[in-house]
């Protein structure tokens, strides 16, 4: 098991919520051009990689892991009120521990589920029509995904901190406890096709996995394309971001 990945995704947590503590005002105009154009280069390799290495293992179970995966992101939503589409939709009502503990479950669990791939994956191994896929080649593909996936939303969960949590000790408490949830999630998504006799277990977490980060992509690049405030800024990025993706992995 490859563990400096999941120590990369911890520290990398950290540290961008970190710079989003210091520097708000810079952090959160940025955010506001990173989110749609790494989502649509995160789903740029979606289309490229992760779906023909998962269609490929003709595995009647990967199509319904996919839905399952697209249909649990819409009631973990309920929950985290769409945090990992980068911006939070919440009653104005709700403040304190009612609005931070189903948002802080709702987004853990999130992560630890797209977690659960991430080095289980190492151990499968396939070879496609006309081109090879060696198992850790997925892996980084998919690693590279969580990463351009992940920072954004740190951001914005320290935005939400500091507008709801006094206390500077709780906001980086909360900080590390969603950190820790997609290295655990790795580690337990590892534990579990290693036990198992089933050797696509991993592409079954790979397949529900893909199917919350498509369900996130797709919405959230259908939001910017239609948001007219900076629409053909959003257009550009969302191009920008689909052919970094095509230029770089294709």
């Amino acid at each position: 098991m490859n563990t400096s990945t999941l120590y990369i995704i911890f520290l990398s947590v950290i540290a961008v919520g970190i710079l989003a503590d210091l520097f708000q005002r810079k952090i959160k105009y940025l955010n506001k051009y990173v989110i749609p154009f790494g989502i649509s280069f995160v789903l740029s390799l979606i289309f490229i990689h992760i779906l023909p290495e998962l269609f490929h293992t003709n595995n009647k179970l990967i199509g319904l892991f996919f839905v399952i995966g697209f249909a649990l992101q819409l009631l973990l939503e309920l929950l985290s009120k769409g945090i990992e589409h980068g911006h939070i939709h919440a009653p104005k009502d709700r403040v304190g521990a009612k609005l931070l503990l189903p948002l802080m479950l709702g987004l853990c669990l999130h992560s630890f589920i797209e977690g659960m791939p991430l080095i289980s994956i190492e151990n499968t191994h396939h070879i496609h029509e006309g081109h090879h896929h060696q198992s850790n080649e997925i892996s980084s593909i998919y690693f590279t995904m969580l990463i351009v996936h992940k920072l954004p939303i740190a951001a914005i969960l320290m935005f939400f901190f500091l507008k709801h949590i006094k206390q500077s000790w709780v906001r980086y408490l909360m900080l590390i406890i969603f950190a820790l949830t997609a290295p655990l999630g790795a580690v337990s998504g590892y534990l579990l096709s290693s036990s198992s006799d089933f050797n696509e277990l991993s592409m079954l977490l790979l397949s529900l996995s893909t199917g919350m980060l498509l369900h996130i992509a797709t919405l959230l690049v259908f939001e910017k394309y239609h948001d007219h405030k900076e629409k053909l800024i959003n257009i550009f990025l969302i191009i920008g971001g689909l052919s970094l993706g095509v230029i770089f992995y294709y």
